[in-house]
């Protein structure tokens, strides 16, 4: 086989300004195909090389795989930067020119409502953890009655002091169970009410050991430090207690429009 396949990294609008791109895969170059109002950003790739299933079979190789990972990213994360774009995940490959302008046609209207869906926001990400002691600091905080419980077997007999105890053990089991829980629903709901769309990847029932909450936000580009505040006050409430906080982004939108 000779000649060349067009990776398509992403669709974006057919105004998007193509000048000062990161080179592509393999450094190529990255061009645009315009049909109507969308255009997908390609590289034109050797057709002897990744065609059919030879991406597959070296998929496995992280020396092969990882810089090719790493091109793909910077083309769609430097779209997104300049405005709306539809990702595409590695490896959507046509044979030329023209069938990329078919499939622009076909899934125009498609991908008309995905660029307007995220046009002027950004995904941003937040992931909130805790070990068993930060949940039981939590706890505590969010339920005063342990603390009064604590304080009356603090004064009580020896004989009533040991069943308060033995009540405030059993309590404070359950209330760290359900702190994460509760802590994962009340981060949510406040980022995702400074959000366009959110989307809650994980919760304290996740197999991931000691994640609560990690979530995505489409934020419009006008509300991030509307977003950022309402992280600064959830960070000021449960960051005494020992949980942790990692915010990320802004990234291109990959958790709400996918080309495929």
């Amino acid at each position: 086989m000779t000649g060349t396949v067009e990776y398509v990294y992403c669709v974006v609008p057919a105004t998007f300004v193509l000048s000062n791109a990161p080179r592509g895969i393999d450094r190529a170059p990255v061009r645009s195909i315009v049909h109507a109002d969308v255009a997908a950003l390609v590289t034109a790739l050797d057709a002897n090389e990744y065609s059919g299933d030879a991406p597959s079979e070296r998929m496995g190789d992280p020396e092969w795989l990882t810089p090719r990972a790493f091109a793909h990213d910077a083309v769609i994360t430097w779209a997104a930067d300049r405005g709306a774009v539809v990702p595409f995940s590695m490896w959507a490959m046509f044979s030329d020119e023209r069938a990329v302008s078919e499939m622009l046609d076909d899934r125009h209207d498609e991908f008309r409502v995905m660029l307007d869906r995220v046009s002027g926001a950004r995904e941003l990400c937040v992931r909130i953890s805790a070990d068993q002691a930060a949940l039981a600091n939590a706890a505590e905080q969010m339920d005063a009655g342990l603390g009064e419980l604590e304080r009356q077997a603090d004064a009580a007999s020896p004989g009533q002091a040991y069943l308060l105890r033995r009540k405030l053990s059993e309590l404070r089991r359950s209330a760290s169970r359900d702190a994460g829980s509760r802590i994962a629903e009340l981060a949510h709901a406040a980022l995702a009410d400074r959000s366009r769309e959110s989307v809650a990847r994980a919760s304290s029932a996740s197999n991931e050991q000691g994640v609560l909450l990690d979530g995505a936000y489409l934020v419009d580009n006008d509300h991030y430090d509307s977003f950022r505040s309402a992280l600064t006050e959830l960070i000021a409430t449960y960051g005494p207690a020992g949980l942790s906080f990692d915010f990320t982004g802004p990234w291109p939108p990959y958790h709400f429009v996918r080309g495929r």
